[in-house]
């Protein structure tokens, strides 16, 4: 998984391009450590996971969309997926993640 990250109006907007899988893990792990960084600051208030270019996503790249949405909540951040397609749009209405998390689709 790659990813891009853009910071403006109090939302932080990551990129996501790939696959969500245990592979991507340790950056996926990196996203989510920014959230706690920033709880000690003047950090953001949103995030917005943009999932428009990720072509796949599996149990474990489902579980590390818990653990963000587990740190957001720890660290008073609005979290929010946009623009999944394909499998992973499937993926995330079949496992009804979009009651767990907003989604934009």
């Amino acid at each position: 998984m790659d990813y891009t990250v853009r910071d403006g109006d109090g939302v932080r907007e990551v990129f996501l391009k790939g696959q969500l899988t245990f592979e991507a893990d340790d950056d996926f792990r990196k996203i989510i450590g920014g959230m706690e960084k920033d709880r000690s600051g003047a950090g953001v208030p949103e995030m917005v996971l943009d999932m428009s270019g990720l072509d796949f996503i599996d149990s474990a790249g489902l579980g590390l969309l818990v653990l963000a949405n587990n740190t957001a909540n720890r660290c008073q951040v609005r979290l929010k997926m946009r623009g999944p397609r394909g499998q992973v749009r499937e993926m995330i209405e079949i496992s009804e993640f979009h009651t767990l998390i907003p989604c934009d689709f």
